[in-house]
């Protein structure tokens, strides 16, 4: 890979990197919301450097080859005026090689590997995480620990709905709520959640479940739920469902799966953002 090559790399990172966030919101796959405008500031300082360095390149090459047209090699002679066999004025580094005989103008093959994350972003963009990762990982997000959480005030939509009003929870607050929430307040509430569904390939029914994440993919962590009163729907397809928590017996930390009573089912659209 020459220098060219090189800025050329630079360039296409950056145009991933602007490509994915500018016109699209194809980096809410992969990281949060809120790396948009760093992901904008590195695009264009890539596809700046990457240019300049072609630049400064080619300008290169151009005054090199000047050079060498007016500074032709000279024949040495000895005292006597013959010809000694020596030429003078011929640069031996000029060509690009140091004295170890090795090109330093070029970087290693393993620089070609790059252009890999933009071959991933132009040619097959990789997809949000879903139905796998949540098969995957075999489990889902927790409860936190019994002295955190507890009598502490939900801000969420529940707090907020009239009595008798849906309130359209994500399904992370409704897995805390399942977990950590003494009072039980979700008992014969109607409740609407939004997820993608997953199989349940170890018992009865499917998860409609979501992913979390703080920063990237790589940190996300699952929140299910399992429905047993609708047939699975297609794997990975999103679905708004409306019902009612199945209300479990005895201590909510000892609850390893949250069930969820429908009432009613549609089919949404992906989300923009589909993590929570």
């Amino acid at each position: 890979m020459n220098r060219i090559a090189q800025g050329l790399t630079l360039v296409l990172l950056g145009a991933a990197a602007l490509t994915s966030t500018v016109p699209t919101d194809l980096y809410l796959n992969w990281v949060k919301a809120g790396f948009g405008p760093f992901l904008i500031a590195a695009g264009v300082v890539m596809v700046v450097l990457g240019v300049l360095v072609v630049v400064a390149e080619v300008r290169g090459e151009g005054d090199t080859s000047k050079e060498e047209e007016v500074a032709p090699a000279t024949v040495a002679m000895d005292a006597s005026g013959r010809n000694t066999g020596e030429v003078h004025g011929h640069d031996e580094g000029h060509d690009g090689h140091g004295d170890d005989g090795h090109d330093h103008s070029r970087a290693p093959w393993v620089a070609w590997l790059l252009l890999l994350p933009v071959l991933a972003v132009f040619v097959v963009a990789p997809p949000a995480l879903g139905s796998y990762t949540v098969e995957s990982t075999g489990g889902s997000a927790g409860p936190p620990p019994r002295d955190e959480g507890r009598d502490s005030k939900f801000n969420d939509a529940l707090s907020e709905a009239a009595p008798g009003e849906a309130a359209r929870l994500d399904i992370q607050e409704f897995v805390m709520r399942a977990w950590i929430d003494d009072e039980r307040e979700m008992a014969d509430r109607e409740i609407e959640l939004t997820g993608f569904a997953v199989p349940n390939e170890e018992g009865e029914g499917w998860y409609l479940a979501r992913l979390q994440m703080a920063c990237c993919a790589a940190d996300a962590v699952v929140n299910k739920v399992l429905i047993t009163d609708e047939p699975a729907p297609e794997t990975d397809s999103w679905w708004t469902v409306r019902g009612t928590w199945v209300e479990p017996e005895g201590d909510l930390y000892d609850v390893s799966e949250h069930e969820f009573a429908t009432e009613e089912m549609e089919e949404v659209t992906d989300p923009p953002d589909p993590y929570e």
